[in-house]
């Protein structure tokens, strides 16, 4: 038996050890024990198995953009997974989304479909309010219009109460999977200027949509909290 099976093994022990019968319980815990012992497994990798991991493709290969940033934190509270930014150089960067079960890849779903959105009303912004601005000029705007979107679904959007449970089991996953996180500092590009655009894109974010089964967020091809 490999360790994996091991694991599987030890869980369903656990499981048995809530039994309410006591004879079956203890025997069960005791055979979990006896396992993790065998296996050099820890409570920790017990609980880190519960967890799952799901990555989005970011817009940036290094430092996203302060809204980008905004949204895929928004959308990981939303599901109670932690947000994670993996950049290798020379290659895109990654969100990833560290939940329980299915809510890691559900997470990363809802991400990518509201970031395509953001970006397509970006363009049409730009191109109907911004084509005469400098390259600058243009990048700043369209920042603030899409800091503008990402705060109307933010104001819409159902948020998950992460259990206590649940985030040990998240903090055990990624103590062993990462090392030596850092803080993600992402570009503010926005101006100081108000010409507007982040009430446009407010405006605009009220239109934003998920499909249905995605859980927290939204229905069936329907706005995002909207009547």
């Amino acid at each position: 038996m490999d360790k994996d099976k091991a694991l599987a093994k030890i869980k369903k022990c656990l499981r048995l050890a809530a039994s309410a019968n006591a004879n079956e319980a203890a025997t069960a815990m005791r055979q979990a024990q006896a396992l993790m012992e065998q296996y050099g497994i820890e409570h920790s990798d017990v609980l880190a198995s519960e967890a799952a991991e799901a990555k989005a493709k970011a817009g940036a290969t290094k430092t996203p953009a302060m809204w980008e940033n905004r949204l895929a934190d928004l959308v990981a509270r939303s599901f109670g997974c932690d947000l994670i930014f993996d950049s290798v150089p020379g290659c895109s960067g990654d969100w990833l989304f560290i939940g329980i079960g299915p809510k890691a890849e559900v997470a990363s779903y809802a991400f990518g479909v509201l970031l395509r959105q953001c970006k397509a009303e970006r363009a049409k912004h730009i191109k109907t309010k911004l084509k005469r601005c400098k390259p600058a000029t243009k990048t700043q705007r369209a920042d603030e219009f899409c800091t503008g979107w990402v705060f109307s679904v933010a104001s819409t959007i159902r948020t998950f109460a992460r259990s206590e449970e649940d985030t040990a089991i998240i903090n055990a996953y990624t103590d062993k999977r990462f090392t030596g996180l850092g803080t993600l500092k992402a570009s503010d590009r926005s101006g100081s200027r108000d010409y507007g655009d982040a009430m446009h894109g407010h405006l605009a974010g009220r239109n934003a949509r998920l499909d249905h089964g995605v859980g927290a967020v939204g229905g069936a091809q329907e706005r995002i909290g909207h009547g």
